[in-house]
């Protein structure tokens, strides 16, 4: 059955254009955007920048910079697919923070670390990321609806575990604080409603420190991951 798109898609009190070039926004994520929310008030704004990988509409940042009242340094969107960044766009305008938007194509963080791209230093980097994590051909427990109509870019990724995207999402942070450009950096990422366990001994294994927070219904779905041992919340 094809979904009948409404002229706005609500999130986080927020409106939302969307179509069949990218998924809904999910009350759920809403948990993800309230803990950046959070933990950005104990940071300078004017020493932080915000990085939403796999952006789709742009829900999550574009929540995040409407509820942040002061300057940061800088904002990105980035997504993979060209007709997401469309609509990422479309919304960052309806939403009238073109002026505090920078949206470019890139596999994950790929795109940050060409010469050319003008990434700014500073204290904090805030990380936002709902990537694929529904393991390929795991359809048991997916809504026709959403299968019919969701772009599956946007749902389906890997064999084993539905994680891997995150991981090398993980390996490229690694790799980014080696450049020393921020002191802290905080990733934040909304997993599948089976992978806390694999996740909690991945991110373990590497000793990195993280924390877990419910979805509405008690799932555990949002992770923040810290890249910093000295970091302090």
């Amino acid at each position: 059955m094809k979904i009948n798109y409404p002229d706005n898609e609500e999130f986080y009190s927020l409106p939302f254009y969307v179509d069949t070039r990218v998924l809904i926004p999910r009350n759920d994520t809403e948990i993800l955007v309230d803990q950046v929310i959070k933990l950005s008030k104990h940071f300078s704004h004017k020493e932080t920048v915000f990085i939403d990988v796999g952006t789709g509409s742009s829900a999550i940042l574009t929540a995040v910079v409407k509820n942040i009242q002061d300057a940061f340094k800088q904002a990105i969107w980035l997504d993979i697919s060209t007709e997401a960044l469309e609509v990422a766009n479309i919304n960052i305008v309806k939403n009238n923070i073109q002026n505090k938007a920078q949206l470019f194509q890139s596999d994950l963080l790929e795109i940050i670390f060409s010469p050319s791209f003008s990434l700014q230093s500073a204290q904090n980097l805030f990380i936002t990321a709902n990537l694929p994590y529904i393991k390929n051909g795991d359809i048991g427990n997916m809504d026709q609806e959403v299968l019919d109509n969701e772009p599956h870019i946007a749902l389906f990724w890997w064999e084993k575990t539905g994680f891997e995207m995150y991981e090398r999402l993980i390996w490229q942070i690694l790799e980014l604080q080696k450049t020393k450009k921020f002191l802290n950096i905080v990733l934040f990422i909304e997993i599948g409603f089976d992978q806390y366990d694999y996740s909690w001994q991945y991110l373990s294994d590497l000793w990195l420190k993280f924390e877990y927070f419910k979805d509405l219904n008690g799932i555990f779905r949002c992770v923040k991951i810290e890249f910093n041992k000295n970091f302090i919340c």
